[in-house]
């Protein structure tokens, strides 16, 4: 993995890899129309073009700080005309679904705030303009290729079940995520069927046994359940219809903590939405071995930028962290003619950048490897590269390649399981990241905050730190699927 990393890094594609795989997505054009209609240039992955984009294919302006909205549930639907302005915040959230192994196998994608409560008889109307919002936008970005490897968990009323809009999402890994009207079953089990013949994947949303739906659990491959809304004994009850049963997977939703998970994981649930394993363990102990120090230690090294003897010596005590770097730059994918046997030509070969962001990622690497520190490296690995490109035109070139830093190390706390403030006083990075990171203050605060705000789906905070940091609709959406995008060619 850290090979094809520094491959994409340097702008070359990776041996075997898919033609046009590493190539970013644009919005696809509302329709067949004149170039003026169309993206004049999408987010790239490797330099520095930012989008353009015209109100013709999203309309959704720039986000100004003084018209900031905290959410679209604040729009009141009273009979009365609603007020557009306030639904032309269209910025998706998301948040990740694991396994049982902690691997995160797709992202729930939404418009909604998960940081509200949820409302037990939502206004319908209000609902469906959400929906026909998220369906849009979602249909305008050409996210097939992250549903290569991953699954899309899209969450609509049961009024957006009928409408045709639905179709035009991809069929491929999109899991239609449903919450049947107890009016409309029939009607609604018969559009279940027509999506699922059109081959998308069904889940039953916020199931319980009492709402007479045995009729759609034929046809879905999730059941969703709100961990929230359950004691453990009712939960325990109602995982018990499912076990030892063939038919849908049942998915943990709302899992927080590492508690919520450890309950879930023992009752028996199959897959988990929520960000819990970015969380500190407060039951734990610190994660700090010898082979982090090492790398930690090399990590000041390099950033000083030491003379290579130096570096050569640090490689030569740590016989692995030496065959790490030279099976690396023997790789396939570097393309060299003659291998390379030297510590020392193999620092030269890579340079100070590009052996430093090869560092920040054998960090998470290093030491004891679970399933959980892989499933961390790559949130950071989507927050460092949508920071990155968020700030493509934002920031002078002399200040973006902090963007990345930021972004990979706004996670070191969890990594080492340790306050924040602790972990970087092993490294001396630059005042500005360390006032990103442990202040949440500077230049770069804002664009975390935003990247953080996407991952817990917090509508009213997405749309603050867009307008602190400049950035519109298509901006924000663009760089976030680009960068889920960019992390999975990595993990391939």
């Amino acid at each position: 993995m850290l090979e094809k990393y520094l491959k994409f890094f340097k702008g070359e594609k990776a041996a075997g890899e898919k033609p046009g795989a590493a190539q970013p997505i644009a919005a696809k054009p509302a329709r067949a129309a004149a170039p003026s209609a169309a993206l004049n240039s999408a987010v790239p992955l490797l330099d520095d073009t930012p989008p353009v984009a015209t109100d013709e294919l999203i309309d959704t302006g720039h986000i100004a700080a003084d018209k900031v909205v905290a959410s679209v549930l604040e729009v009141q639907t009273t009979g009365q005309r609603t007020n557009a302005e306030k639904l032309r915040q269209k910025i998706i959230g998301r948040q990740p679904v694991l396994d049982r192994s902690q691997l995160i196998i797709g992202y729930e994608l939404m418009l909604r705030s998960k940081m509200l409560p949820t409302v037990k008889e939502p206004d319908a109307a209000l609902q469906l303009m959400q929906d026909v919002a998220l369906i849009q936008c979602l249909s305008r970005l050409d996210i097939d290729r992250l549903l290569d490897d991953k699954l899309a968990f899209v969450a609509i009323s049961s009024a957006m079940l009928e409408n045709p809009l639905l179709e035009k999402l991809p069929c491929k890994g999109m899991v239609i995520v449903v919450r049947p009207h107890k009016d409309k079953l029939e009607a609604n089990l018969a559009r279940c069927r027509e999506l699922k013949v059109l081959g998308y994947q069904i889940a039953l949303d916020d199931y319980e046994a009492k709402q007479g739906l045995e009729s759609f659990l034929p046809l879905a491959s999730f059941v969703r359940v709100d961990v929230t809304r359950f004691n453990a004994i009712d939960l325990g009850k109602l995982v018990d219809c499912f076990l030892d049963k063939p038919g849908p997977q049942l998915v943990a939703k709302n899992v927080a903590t590492e508690d919520d998970f450890d309950a879930c994981y023992k009752l028996g649930f199959h897959r988990f939405e929520g960000n819990y394993f970015t969380r500190l363990r407060p039951s734990m102990p610190p994660r700090v071995d010898s082979d982090r120090v090492r790398v930690l230690e090399l990590l000041d090294r390099v950033r000083n930028e030491e003379n290579i003897s130096q570096l050569e010596a640090v490689f030569k005590h740590d016989a692995v962290l030496s065959y790490k770097l030279l099976r690396y730059i023997n790789s396939p994918v570097n393309g060299f003619s003659q291998q390379v046997r030297s510590i020392a030509h193999a620092l030269v070969i890579l340079g100070y950048k590009q052996l430093y962001r090869w560092l920040t990622l054998l960090l998470f690497s290093s030491g004891v490897v679970d399933p959980r520190s892989r499933a961390l490296l790559q949130n950071a690995l989507v927050r460092a590269r949508m920071m990155e490109l968020l700030g493509l035109d934002k920031l002078p070139p002399a200040e973006r390649e902090g963007l990345f830093i930021v972004g990979i190390f706004s996670l070191l706390d969890v990594l080492l399981n340790m306050p924040m403030a602790l972990a970087l006083e092993r490294l001396k990075l630059p005042d500005q990241v360390t006032a990103a990171l442990a202040r949440r203050e500077g230049v770069y605060a804002p664009f975390l905050a935003l990247a953080v705000a996407c991952e817990e789906a917090d509508q009213s905070g997405i749309i603050q730190y867009a307008a602190a940091s400049g950035l519109d609709a298509d901006e924000v959406n663009i760089a976030q699927v680009n960068a889920l995008i960019w992390a999975e060619e990595i993990e391939r």
